[in-house]
C-alpha cells in the first residue's frame, strides 16, 4: 500500500520593519535570523519615502520556542541604529496586510529628482 505523506505548510509569521535607506542595516536585521537559525521564507523590501524603507520578512513557526524567538528577535532589531519602527503580524494580519496592499497603487521605487548640484546651484528643468 502507497501512502502518500503530505507536508502540512508551517504557520508563517511575519516581521515589518521601517528602517533608514541603508544596505547595511538590512543585512544586519537578516544576520539576526541568520545567527539563530530561523527559516525566512521570503523578506522583501521597498522605499516608503526618499530615505526610508520597509522590510517585511515571511518566517516559518517550527514551535513554539521559534515564535518566542521571533518576538526577542523583532525587540532586539527594533534597538538597532537605523531601525523606524518594528513590529510583528499573526498570518492572518499579514494577508489582510498584503490584501490591502494590492489595492493600492505603489509609488515609483525612483527617488526624486535632485533640483541642486552640491554647491547649491539651481539644475536646470528636464526638457521632457
Amino acid at each position: 500500500m502507497n501512502e502518500h505523506v503530505t507536508h502540512l505548510p508551517r504557520p508563517v509569521l511575519e516581521q515589518v520593519y521601517l528602517v533608514e535607506r541603508d544596505s547595511g542595516l538590512l543585512v544586519r536585521i537578516l544576520g539576526l535570523y541568520a545567527a539563530r537559525a530561523i527559516d525566512v521564507q521570503r523578506a522583501d523590501y521597498a522605499y516608503a519615502a526618499p530615505d526610508v524603507m520597509t522590510l517585511k520578512v515571511s518566517a516559518g513557526i517550527a514551535d513554539a520556542n521559534t515564535a518566542e524567538t521571533l518576538r526577542i528577535l523583532v525587540e532586539k532589531a527594533a534597538t538597532l541604529v537605523g531601525v523606524i519602527a518594528a513590529a510583528k503580524q499573526p498570518p492572518a494580519a499579514a494577508a489582510d496586510v498584503r490584501a490591502q496592499s494590492t489595492a493600492v497603487p505603489r509609488r515609483s521605487a525612483r527617488p526624486p529628482r535632485k533640483t541642486s548640484n552640491a554647491r547649491g546651484t539651481r539644475l536646470p528643468a528636464p526638457s521632457n
